[in-house]
């Protein structure tokens, strides 16, 4: 199940940060992130993985929940605004795995708005809310 979810996903390569679906029902996604601690881990910024770009975890997790469960097809996404964003670390340095969890709050085929928190055996690294436009791709 997860892997053609996966597969679906707009991000392909490195850029796909999700590994695989840990739980998932109609409202929320739980998921594993890809090895953040591979210095070619695409979010890295000068061998520095910043807090805030695990963002893109939480929100790669709610484009894995739209797969499955509200478009069912392959699709485009795009981030149109994040909201009540709390990053609790500046640098994510941990040895653990990182999950991400989203919620989905409101939306339709076209969009959703989603809660997301992205964690490791530390705590929380990121939080917040963001809104996601999408379309399903043809083929």
């Amino acid at each position: 199940m997860d892997e053609d979810a996966l597969s679906r996903m707009p991000h392909s390569g490195p850029m796909r940060l999700i590994a695989s679906v840990i739980a998932s029902d109609s409202q929320r996604v739980r998921c594993l992130a890809t090895d953040h601690r591979a210095p070619s881990f695409p979010l890295r910024l000068g061998g520095v993985l910043h807090g805030a770009a695990m963002i893109e975890i939480g929100a790669q997790a709610a484009a894995v929940h739209a797969s499955l469960h509200a478009l069912d097809a392959a699709h485009t996404g795009l981030v149109l605004a994040l909201g009540d964003v709390v990053i609790a670390r500046d640098v994510v340095e941990s040895a653990g795995r990182v999950e991400a969890m989203a919620e989905r709050i409101a939306g339709d085929d076209a969009g959703a708005r989603y809660r997301f928190e992205v964690v490791d055996g530390d705590g929380v690294i990121v939080s917040g809310e963001l809104l996601l436009s999408m379309r399903r791709r043809d083929g």
